[in-house]
C-alpha cells in the first residue's frame, strides 16, 4: 500500500510541472501585457499563466473522458425508432 501511495504521489507530482514550451508561453503572455523580466511581478504573472495552462489541460482531459466514446454510427440512417 505504501508503494501505491508513493507511485501517485510520484505521478501527481510529474503531472504538476510545467514544460518548457508552456512556461516561454507564459513569458510571451506576460510580456504581451507589459510586464518584462525584470518586473517584480513577472514570477507571479508566469506562475499564474502556467496554473492557467496546466487547468486548461485538466478540463479537456476531462471532457474527453467524459466523451470517450463516440456516438455509434447506426447503418443506413435508421434510428431505432
Amino acid at each position: 500500500m505504501r508503494k501505491v501511495l508513493f507511485l501517485t504521489c510520484a505521478v501527481i507530482g510529474l503531472c504538476g510541472c510545467a514544460s518548457d514550451t508552456q512556461r516561454q508561453a507564459a513569458i510571451t503572455q506576460c510580456q504581451e501585457v507589459g510586464i518584462s523580466q525584470r518586473d517584480p511581478q513577472f514570477d507571479t504573472c508566469t506562475r499564474a499563466y502556467t496554473l492557467q495552462g496546466n487547468q486548461d489541460t485538466l478540463e479537456t482531459a476531462y471532457h474527453r473522458a467524459l466523451n470517450a466514446v463516440p456516438d455509434r454510427k447506426l447503418p443506413h440512417q435508421w434510428y431505432g425508432y
